[in-house]
């Protein structure tokens, strides 16, 4: 008999309690009920732990569907079929939340002792944003000293050598005590994959970092400029203080501030992306600088230096809100923002696919199989995780 993925499958038997399967699906999943007896004998366990009745409703939907060898639906064990037009259906308000709850983890738990796999149970595709590594996911302050804080506590007031500390798993701001002259050195704030964090400096300035993104700070900005350096992305209001410029430097460019709200995004190698808001910035990078005025962005990259252009605040700020909406956009520059927001890795095994084009959005605080099953919608598109959690769309 074919090896079946057990992840595959319990995704399936998700979405047709949930109500949310197509008819190609529905065919796959009843031909696996009858050939297969460990998946038939997780059905029947999954039918005598939810409401009987609802069952039967969503069942009997598909009961007059024809039956066919699974080998002609796919002849791969772990492809998706393409959707076809979803049927919705049972809406019973608390059931449907006994299912979110329970169905996810209870049909990968009895397929697996059902065909006696002693390997412990991978993560759920409705839970794969909880893939990262404990001490990957929590909010790090690293001192000057090397004493590393954590931030994701609710609600904390800290005292360090050089400032009193008041944060919440949200934001931090801080005022200024103790050691002035140690309140220079230069700490690191990191956030990791699927959070975001603003932090208040010194002198008044917000910063919202995205995720996976550091920020290198002092506690005190003195001289003649306010220097930050960032690795990722951030939103940030710069408190005016014409006698001191503000620079925010990163991997491949230095943004010079007078007081504005902009975003910078240094995520990819090579490439510096500025998109101001209000007021006024100077990008210098390479051998290339350029001022920018309200609505435009510059990009910098190692081959076509500055480029500069008008952009959409709602795509390129909605980050913050913990969405990211997309026009045009490839697969390929799709698929970036899963890693950081996810933690997952993700392979496109059809080279030929990183440039389908494509328009949406992406909800961090959704499970990642909300928005993989949209983007399979389009048909353009089908996916699997393998063995190993790795992500592949073809």
């Amino acid at each position: 008999m074919m090896k079946r993925d057990p992840r595959h499958i319990h995704a399936l038997m998700t979405s047709w309690l949930t109500g949310d399967i197509s008819e190609e699906e529905a065919l796959y999943l009843k031909q696996l009920i009858a050939e297969d007896p460990a998946v038939r004998e997780t059905w029947k366990e999954l039918q005598s732990r939810f409401s009987p009745e609802d069952v039967q409703q969503s069942f009997s939907r598909y009961e007059n569907l024809p039956w066919i060898p699974a080998e002609e639906i796919t002849s791969h064990p772990q492809h998706q079929p393409k959707r076809k037009p979803v049927i919705r259906m049972l809406r019973h308000a608390g059931w449907a939340a006994a299912i979110v709850a329970g169905v996810i983890g209870s049909a990968a738990l009895l397929y697996y002792q059902n065909t006696h796999t002693v390997a412990p149970v991978p993560p759920p595709m409705a839970d794969r944003s909880t893939v990262q590594p404990e001490n990957k996911k929590i909010i790090a302050l690293q001192l000057a000293n090397g004493k590393t804080i954590n931030l994701s506590q609710d609600q904390q007031d800290l005292q360090t050598d050089e400032a009193r500390l008041n944060s919440t798993s949200k934001s931090m701001a801080y005022t200024l005590a103790g050691n002035p002259a140690g309140a220079t050195a230069l700490n690191k704030l990191k956030v990791p994959i699927g959070k975001d964090y603003k932090i208040t400096l010194s002198d008044g300035t917000e910063v919202w970092l995205n995720s996976a993104t550091s920020l290198q700070f002092p506690f005190r900005f003195t001289g003649a400029t306010r220097e930050i350096t960032i690795a990722g992305e951030a939103f940030l209001k710069v408190a005016p203080k014409a006698d001191q410029p503000f620079l925010v430097h990163t991997p491949y460019g230095t943004v010079q501030v007078l007081g504005t709200s902009f975003n910078v995004n240094a995520y990819d190698p090579g490439t510096v992306e500025v998109a101001l808001v209000d007021g006024a910035v100077r990008l210098d990078a390479g051998n290339n600088k350029v001022q920018l005025q309200p609505g435009r962005s510059a990009t910098y990259t190692l081959n076509k230096g500055i480029t500069v252009q008008t952009f959409d605040p709602e795509e390129v700020l909605s980050w913050r809100e913990g969405k990211y909406y997309f026009s045009d956009a490839s697969l390929e520059q799709i698929t970036n923002i899963l890693p950081r927001w996810y933690g997952l890795e993700v392979v496109i095994d059809n080279p030929n696919l990183a440039g389908e084009r494509f328009a949406g959005m992406m909800d961090r605080h959704k499970p990642v199989a909300v928005f993989l099953d949209n983007l399979a919608k389009t048909r353009k598109i089908s996916y699997y995780f393998d063995s190993h959690d790795v992500l592949h769309l073809q």
